[in-house]
C-alpha cells in the first residue's frame, strides 16, 4: 500500500542498466532491483540508486527479496527474438519468464509490469497464453498489448509486448496509455542538435573507424549473403530501425545518417528517448554501453506506462489487505 506521501514501492527484476526504472522513478519509489551483469548494475547504481543487487535471480532466496506494491521487469528476450535462435522457454534465458512468475506468486504485489519482444506473442504465443493463464489463477487480471515506441515520440520503430497484471481484489483492469497520434519524432529531431562526437558531450564519442568509407559504400551497394542486415543508415527524416544489443558487436548494421561511422552511445540513447541526464559511467566499456541501450525500454514508453499505472492506482480506494 502507498506510504503517507502516496508513494508505491517497486522492486525491479532483470533491470539491466535501469532504463525502465529511470522512466518509473518519478512516479514510484524503487527500493530494490536485481541484475546479473555487473557492468549494467554499475550504471544502474550511478543513475538510479544503490539498491540494486548483483547476481543470478534464480539463486537469490525469496526471503531476501522485499515485498513491494509493484514489480516491474523484462526477462531476457533473446530466446524469443526473431533474430535469435528462437528456443523460446526451452532456452536458458527463455525459461526465466517462469522465474519472474514465481516471484510474483511468492511476493503477491498489487500489480506488476512485464516486458518482452514481440516474438513472445507471435511465434511463442503459447508461452504467452500459459503465462497469462497462470497469472489469472494466481489472482491477477492481465492486460497485454504490443506498443511501438515510434507512437510515443520516439525516433525508432521498436515494438515490444507489455503485460500489466492487477490483483483482482483491486477491482479494475489496467488501461494502456493512448498512442500519441500525429506526434512522431524523426532521427534529425532526436540527434540533429548534438555536437561533434569528440567526447565533449557525455557518452558521445566516435571510436569506430573500420571499415573504411569505401568498404561501407561497397557493402551497401553489394550486400554479402552472410550478413543478416548488411549496412544501413538511420534516415534523417524518418525513424530508426530497432536498436538491438547487437550494436555492441557490429555497429555497421546501424550507421549515422550522413557520417561514415556507427552511431555513438549518446545518439542511441537519444533514439531511445532517454534524457541526457542519464549518463553511463566513463569506466563502463563501450560494448556494455551499447548492449545495455539495445536491451532497454524506450524511455517515453516506460514513462507513459508508469504515469498511467500510477494514475489508475490512485483512483482505487486502497482498503485492500495483502494476500
Amino acid at each position: 500500500m502507498p506510504d503517507v506521501n502516496g508513494n508505491y514501492t517497486v522492486s525491479s527484476f532483470f533491470s539491466g542498466a535501469g532504463l525502465l526504472d529511470y522512466a518509473f522513478m518519478d512516479s514510484f519509489k524503487i527500493v530494490w532491483a536485481n541484475e546479473i551483469v555487473k557492468q549494467a548494475a554499475q550504471s544502474y547504481c550511478a543513475n538510479i540508486g544503490n539498491h540494486i543487487r548483483v547476481g543470478d535471480i534464480t539463486r537469490i532466496p525469496l526471503n531476501e527479496i522485499p515485498s513491494t506494491d509493484v514489480i516491474i521487469g523484462g526477462p531476457p528476450c533473446q530466446d524469443y527474438s526473431s533474430s535469435g535462435k528462437n528456443k523460446g522457454e526451452k532456452g536458458e534465458r527463455g525459461k526465466l519468464v517462469w522465474a519472474y512468475l514465481r516471484i510474483i506468486k511468492a511476493k503477491k504485489p498489487i500489480c506488476f509490469l512485464f516486458e518482452n519482444v514481440v516474438g513472445l506473442c507471435r511465434k511463442h504465443k503459447e508461452t504467452l497464453h500459459r503465462l497469462i493463464e497462470q497469472f489469472d489463477k494466481m489472482g491477477y487480471t492481465v492486460s497485454w498489448k504490443v506498443l511501438n515506441a515510434n507512437q510515443f515520440e520516439v525516433a525508432q520503430h521498436r515494438e515490444r509486448v507489455f503485460l500489466v497484471g492487477v490483483r483482482k481484489d483491486l477491482g479494475f483492469v489496467f488501461q494502456f496509455p493512448e498512442n500519441l497520434k500525429n506526434k512522431t519524432k524523426t532521427v534529425r529531431e532526436a540527434i540533429g542538435d548534438l555536437p561533434a562526437p569528440d567526447g565533449s558531450f557525455s557518452n558521445h564519442i566516435a571510436t569506430w573507424t573500420s571499415p573504411t568509407p569505401e568498404r561501407i559504400y561497397d557493402v551497401m551497394k553489394n550486400p554479402r549473403p552472410n550478413q543478416f542486415r548488411g549496412m544501413r543508415r538511420v534516415p534523417w527524416e524518418g525513424v530508426s530501425p530497432t536498436l538491438t544489443a547487437h550494436l555492441s558487436k557490429d555497429g555497421r548494421e546501424t550507421l549515422h545518417s550522413s557520417e561514415d561511422r556507427r552511431l555513438t552511445v549518446r545518439e542511441c540513447l537519444r533514439i531511445m528517448s532517454v534524457p541526457d541526464s542519464y549518463v553511463y559511467p566513463e569506466n563502463m566499456p563501450l560494448t556494455h554501453q551499447y548492449k545495455a541501450t539495445g536491451n532497454g525500454v524506450a524511455y517515453n514508453v516506460g514513462k507513459a506506462l508508469a504515469t498511467a499505472l500510477k494514475s489508475q492506482l490512485n483512483a482505487v480506494p486502497m482498503q485492500i489487505s495483502m494476500f
